[in-house]
């Protein structure tokens, strides 16, 4: 099914706490080591094992570390207004460069530990494998499979349809940035259209949660290389 799904990772954003500690390099927060590897290239490998084809959004002219070959890269059409406009960018280029997606990996650069399995269980919901049966059979399929962790919504580890570019591009032309509120119109609107995924079932696969771990400070990297390390990841 990994034929069927891509991926878009947000690279753009940027960390003032880091900045401000001296340790974000020209690119950003995308271009940052952490155990000898870019937050970029782990990210691109863990969404990597879980869809054919993946889109990085980084802003004009940011500098990105090197990626590997099949790696797309378009730039934020709307600088500075947010990850939602840059979910908009994305989905557009799916829609060209791979028009028969069914479900889109949404996940921004700074989360270096997400998990590919907790990754492929929001694809399967949003596009079941085949010979096992929709749990939205007879229904309208979710437009968005969100996560939801200590009752917040998860939207930079979530799945979409390419369907949803319109509802973004409507949100947006009402001066309306942030992607929750979006899903919470959503849901209200199109019951059915958000899929909300529980915790209990996200720590089934990830039980300390670390796919959601961020990295925004200086004590974020040291604790997530220490985590690394104790899992003899590279």
């Amino acid at each position: 099914m990994r034929s069927r799904r891509c991926g878009i990772i947000l690279a753009g954003g940027a960390s003032s706490r880091l900045a401000t500690a001296g340790i974000v390099p020209p690119g950003g927060k995308a271009g940052l080591v952490l155990a000898g590897r870019t937050l970029l290239e782990r990210v691109c490998e863990r969404v990597g094992a879980v869809v054919e084809r993946i889109v990085v959004v980084a802003a004009p002219g940011q500098v990105l570390p090197a990626l590997a070959e099949g790696v797309d890269v378009v730039r934020d059409s709307m600088p500075g207004c947010g990850p939602l406009a840059g979910i908009a960018d994305g989905l557009r280029a799916v829609t060209r460069l791979m028009p028969e997606a069914a479900g889109v990996v949404v996940v921004s650069c700074d989360v270096p530990v997400v998990s590919p399995q907790l990754l492929g269980m929001l694809c399967d919901r949003i596009d079941p494998p085949a010979g096992r049966p929709a749990s939205w059979a007879g229904e309208d399929p979710p437009v968005w499979v969100v996560p939801e962790v200590d009752g917040h919504l998860q939207v930079m580890v979530s799945v979409v349809r390419p369907a949803i570019l319109a509802p973004i591009g409507g949100h947006l032309a009402a001066g309306r940035l942030d992607p929750r509120s979006l899903v919470e119109r959503l849901g209200m609107d199109r019951p059915g259209s958000v899929l909300r995924v529980p915790e209990a079932e996200l720590r089934d696969i990830d039980p300390d949660l670390m796919s959601f771990r961020d990295l925004d400070t200086p004590r974020d990297l040291e604790e997530l290389a220490v985590f690394l390390a104790s899992t003899g990841e590279r």
